[in-house]
């Protein structure tokens, strides 16, 4: 990023039109005499300084734009309303199991994560992101 800044910076202070040495020593000599003012800065010697602070504002707008998006929580409730025993799930942390017990009434959802130990854990229904179809055993 500090070489594209110096690269930048170069090329404009490459493009920088100089006054030609006639029309310059006359100025300078009557700036001199009547003790006047010196001539305004260029353009582009002024975007010096709004460079930096435009380069700002094009990588926040970038970050804003591609930020990712809030899960829909529409598909996420109509997931949880239509889970039943014996579906296999996948939890926002990871473990996959299979739901035992699942009451709409209640915040949490009793899953199997073991089936030779019978391991059970008790997760919110909000934690579950996705139900696994068995379609992947359908095929083989």
């Amino acid at each position: 990023m500090v070489n594209f800044y110096n690269i930048c910076w170069y090329m404009l202070a490459q493009t920088q039109v100089a006054p030609s040495q006639a029309v310059g020593e006359a100025a300078g000599e009557a700036a001199g005499a009547a003790g006047a003012a010196p001539p305004p800065k260029g353009f582009f010697e002024n975007m010096g300084v709004m460079f930096p602070i435009l380069m700002g504002a094009m990588l926040l707008y970038f970050l804003m734009m591609t930020r990712p998006k809030p899960n829909n929580d529409e598909t996420t409730s109509e997931l949880i309303a239509n889970l039943k025993k014996n579906d296999r799930v996948v939890t926002a942390g990871g473990i996959l199991g299979t739901v035992v017990n699942h009451r709409s009434d209640e915040d949490y959802v009793t899953i199997r994560i073991d089936d030779s130990s019978n391991t059970r854990m008790q997760v919110l229904s909000k934690s579950i992101i996705r139900v696994l179809s068995d379609e992947k055993t359908d095929k083989d």
